[in-house]
């Protein structure tokens, strides 16, 4: 493989990890091990958290990444006529428009069961997911995108038993992530709830400081050109832009960093020249073009209105 192979590569799939998402993923780690300890009725009720924070912090690749980390197995099954497929940790995101019979589909499709009947009863699809659960041993269920709850026709406290119906009957962990809107109207339903689903509280960079500049240089050392950019070096006055340009959003800072070097030509099949990716002159205007390329014609006061309500 070629240098510009092996860049364009990790640039395109810059993978951002921080402290707030290792914490999050240490918790459920420490949750899967205790666990394996438990025996008799302590194995039933299990612990289960909420993720949650405005668009664009990071909270599905966090989800992602967390279960592509932990890989499922094939084993046989115990009378040794089947290969299962064992799957410890689930990612998927609610379906949209939500109803309770397609999550119960979304989740049997996640785990690699597609062909579902299309007359198949609520009660059928259930008694399926259940069953798949249980033979693939899942131990962490991610669901993402709860807000699809908020704008479907399933009473809130409906949906949030059906979800609850899953942790119990599966005995299984459960991650629920969505914005801050999620929190207010479905974690903080009842006290119930909010007591099964502690909070974890994913925020967006506030300021350009240290730990902004931290982060600037963990992207550095992974995108790994020859010489690095220095795109967490205060003196280069890319910190204070690009903080500007993403209002400390992963959402956007990412796509623009990959949108910039694809400005450069690194993308394209005769590009050779590595030393076109350092910055110079021309980079700034590139790094502009990028970020209009990937925000469009959104306002400076669109975005701030948007941070304000938690989107």
């Amino acid at each position: 493989m070629t240098i510009q192979l092996e860049i364009a590569n990790r640039v395109a799939n810059l993978n951002i990890t921080h402290p707030k998402i290792t914490k999050i993923w240490s918790f459920l780690d420490s949750i899967r091990t205790q666990n394996k300890y438990k025996l008799g009725s302590s194995k039933s009720g299990k612990r289960h958290i909420s993720v949650i924070g405005p668009s664009g912090v990071g909270k599905s690749q966090m989800g992602l990444r967390y279960a592509e980390n932990n890989p499922g197995h094939t084993e046989l099954s115990e009378d040794g006529l089947e290969e299962v497929d064992i799957r410890p940790v689930v990612y998927l995101e609610l379906p949209d428009p939500f109803t309770i019979k397609e999550l119960y589909q979304n989740i049997s499709i996640a785990l690699g069961f597609p062909e579902i009947p299309k007359r198949i009863t609520i009660g059928e699809a259930q008694r399926q997911t259940f069953t798949l659960l249980k033979k693939q041993k899942v131990e962490v269920l991610i669901l993402d995108e709860l807000d699809y709850i908020l704008t479907s026709n399933v009473p809130y406290k409906a949906a949030m038993n059906a979800i609850k119906k899953i942790a119990n009957k599966a005995n299984i962990t459960l991650v629920l992530m969505g914005t801050p809107e999620v929190e207010s109207t479905l974690i903080k339903i009842n006290f119930q709830n909010f007591r099964r689903y502690p909070k974890y509280y994913m925020r967006r960079f506030d300021k350009c400081d240290e730990e902004w500049c931290n982060l600037l240089k963990a992207i550095d050392e992974q995108i790994a050109l020859p010489e690095k950019l220095g795109l967490g070096e205060v003196e280069t006055g890319l910190p204070e832009l690009l903080f500007g340009m993403s209002k400390g959003l992963l959402g956007i800072l990412i796509p623009v960093i990959q949108e910039f070097f694809s400005l450069l030509g690194l993308f394209e099949k005769d590009f050779r020249d590595v030393s076109k990716l350092q910055f110079n002159e021309e980079s700034i205007d590139k790094l502009l073009e990028a970020y209009e390329n990937i925000n469009g014609d959104l306002t400076e006061e669109e975005m701030e209105t948007m941070l304000q309500k938690g989107y």
